[in-house]
């Protein structure tokens, strides 16, 4: 079975996704909503690909301007 690599755009859409369910208190910390997008861009190969510096400003994209 091939692993197709994930894009930049799955990211963004996933960090969306966790940091509105850490908005509306879904998920109660921090690092809860956002240790498994990195782990995913770690798994993903998009750490590799796009620069952990890159993946971690798109999580903070997602998260900023949002307070629980």
């Amino acid at each position: 079975m091939t692993t197709v690599p994930a894009s930049s755009s799955v990211l963004e859409l996933r960090s969306w996704a966790r940091a509105c369910l850490w908005n509306e208190g879904e998920i109660i910390n921090l690092p809860e909503a956002v240790d498994p997008l990195q782990t995913f861009a770690e798994r993903s190969g998009l750490v590799h690909r796009l620069g952990q510096d890159t993946v971690q400003n798109v999580i903070a994209t997602a998260f900023a301007g949002r307070s629980t």
